[in-house]
């Protein structure tokens, strides 16, 4: 009795492998999961390594693929007649990587600080604070009070996060 196997098949995959398997680039679907898994690595292409570079095949190559294994298999394939596998050469994350990533922070950073240092002159935040301790009725303040450091630290972890 033949086996029926389906196949999804996606319109676009990116792998990071040279070598791509069935598994790597369509989902494979039968009762017997021992032929899944050795349907999923059956090598379906390979790339030069290191070198960026897609190809378009057709679910009929696939299918062929698999009938030189099981013969008897009866394929059904669901999705996409036509697919491209592209592949692209890993990326190290290294020091480079993290100077880039803490150098747009910091100047996102400044850039926040500054909008909100120009905030604070256009809405005159003092003023506000004065007029605040008014209705409280603290006519008497020292310089620097418990809201303003309030208002500092919570601006600060606002942009820091």
């Amino acid at each position: 009795m033949s086996e029926k196997i389906y196949l999804k098949i996606d319109q676009k995959r990116y792998v990071k492998k040279p070598k791509v398997t069935i598994g790597d680039v369509m989902t494979v679907y039968c009762s017997d999961k021992d032929m899944i898994e050795k349907i999923g690595h059956i090598t379906l292409v390979e790339f030069t390594l290191g070198k960026y570079d897609r190809k378009v095949l057709d679910a009929l190559d696939v299918v062929g693929i698999i009938q030189k294994e099981y013969p008897d298999a009866d394929i059904e394939c669901l999705g996409e007649c036509d697919f491209v596998v592209e592949y692209k050469k890993p990326e190290k994350e290294g020091t480079v990587h993290w100077i880039k990533v803490a150098v747009i922070c910091f100047i996102t950073m400044v850039g926040s600080g500054y909008g909100i240092i120009a905030y604070n002159n256009d809405v005159s935040t003092t003023d506000i604070f004065d007029r605040v301790y008014e209705l409280l009725g603290a006519s008497a303040y020292k310089a620097t009070n418990a809201m303003e450091i309030a208002y500092a630290v919570g601006l600060f972890i606002g942009i820091v996060i």
